[in-house]
């Protein structure tokens, strides 16, 4: 039996919920939600008897968010120890770039508490869309953007990039505090170091609600800090390469429509 559905809400209010999260959700006895969507707690309600946001209760300004995570974690975990199943519930997909449900899932190993992890869509789903992206022709490297700069991770210049959370960049205390521009300047620099100061970047912010667009800013590597004010904490950034690499392997070149090679790299 499980005693925990941890589930994405998908990105877009309501809307993307998927049949499979619905079905829990209604066979669950509780639901605590992460999701600042609008009409979220409205869609909620009528499918679980007891629906709990843990948004407002979890957040304080200028604290470390971490605080927040430990909080809804614990929140989830007492719920499923009183009067399982529960559904934990959360904007997008509930394990990308998301710190709360890998909490869960801790303590609910050391508790003994059955747990399922199901899907929804996330960001990453949504910015291949906006932007008409396909990962496996180019690739794809991705990084968290404070990561980015603590470990000073190099970047392959040939290969389109993803760096995530560039809007709450440098610290780990909540805030709704807008940017000054300064806030982007290491960010800028390290990324100078594999990319031309004038090479187009996107700054995405996939759209919440179905009727609204997504907001998608393209401006030069080094004029990002005059985006500071526009740019909050949901917003990705896509750095496109800046190199083609060629073709090195002119053998696996030649096999690729050769019928005797696919013949002696399969069975009949």
């Amino acid at each position: 039996m499980t005693d925990i559905w941890i589930a994405g809400l998908g990105l877009q209010t309501v809307t993307q919920v998927t049949r499979e999260v619905e079905l829990v959700i209604r066979s669950s006895r509780e639901v605590l939600y992460l999701d600042t969507g609008v009409g979220t707690g409205s869609f909620l309600e009528p499918l679980c008897p007891r629906v709990t946001s843990l948004y407002e209760q979890s957040y304080s300004n200028q604290r470390p968010r971490v605080n927040a995570y430990e909080h809804m974690a614990a929140r989830v975990v007492d719920a499923a120890l009183d009067h399982p199943p529960v559904t934990f519930a959360i904007h997008g997909h509930p394990l990308v770039a998301a710190h709360p449900p890998f909490l869960v899932l801790e303590l609910a190993n050391a508790l003994d508490l059955q747990v399922m992890v199901l899907p929804g869509i996330s960001a990453f789903d949504a910015i291949l869309a906006d932007l008409r992206l396909d990962p496996v022709v180019h690739g794809l490297q991705m990084y968290e953007a404070t990561d980015l700069l603590l470990r000073r991770r190099p970047l392959d210049p040939e290969v389109p990039a993803l760096i995530w959370q560039i809007g709450p960049l440098e610290t780990c205390l909540h805030s709704l505090a807008v940017s000054r521009p300064e806030r982007f300047s290491r960010l800028i620099s390290h990324l100078r170091q594999y990319y031309p100061p004038r090479h187009e970047v996107v700054a995405i912010y996939c759209s919440p609600h179905p009727i609204l667009p997504p907001a998608i800013f393209r401006f030069a590597l080094e004029d990002m800090g005059g985006y500071a004010h526009r740019i909050h904490a949901g917003f990705t950034l896509y750095v496109p390469p800046a190199a083609s690499r060629p073709i090195q392997d002119y053998q696996v070149l030649a096999n690729l429509s050769s019928v005797e090679h696919l013949r002696s790299i399969t069975r009949s």
